[in-house]
């Protein structure tokens, strides 16, 4: 199912939606809890600026140990969407330097807003670069695969290492 609107179908006063289904949902991330998905749509002549709200809870794993965890992902965003007067402005536009006043714009081809989609970017600008299941999160051993939150690693430091001089240099200014 998707959720498509045309421009000129929102009313004056705009239109708000509250999306309960998860069928928007992206495929390749694992959904525990979904809390909201809020958003208002508001028409200008030929723009329409997008204001919304999402709460949920994603499965992820964690870049450093690989354990897998839960991260709540919560995004407040707006987003402009514009409509192409005609095909060639569309041409020009894919071609032209953008300035900054110009970056949070959407130019589309036709007036239809697919909701679903603007859901969907939302989850994803809201991940983090990095996901950690915790900031004291100290991974995996390079050596053995050992996830250090567990357990301690029993193996033995790499002395041929090139960070191996580096070591030595820091414990000498300690003594």
């Amino acid at each position: 199912m998707v959720v498509k609107i045309d421009f000129f179908e929102i009313p004056a006063e705009g239109l708000s939606l509250t999306v309960e289904d998860t069928h928007w949902f992206p495929d390749d991330l694992l959904l525990q809890q979904f809390q909201e998905a809020v958003l208002f749509l508001k028409r200008y002549e030929q723009r329409v600026l997008v204001k919304g709200r999402l709460s949920l809870v994603v499965s992820r794993e964690c870049d450093r140990c690989l354990d897998t965890f839960d991260m709540a992902v919560k995004s407040d965003f707006e987003v402009d969407l514009e409509l192409a007067v005609d095909s060639e402005e569309m041409a020009v536009e894919a071609d032209h330097h953008c300035h900054e006043n110009e970056m949070d714009r959407v130019v589309l081809s036709e007036p239809v807003i697919d909701v679903y989609h603007i859901l969907q970017q939302q989850v994803y600008l809201a991940l983090p670069i990095k996901s950690l299941c915790s900031k004291k999160c100290q991974g995996v051993c390079m050596i053995c695969g050992e996830n250090l939150n567990h357990n301690k690693c029993r193996c033995t430091p790499d002395i041929d290492s090139p960070f191996s001089a580096l070591a030595a240099l820091t414990s000498k200014e300690k003594e």
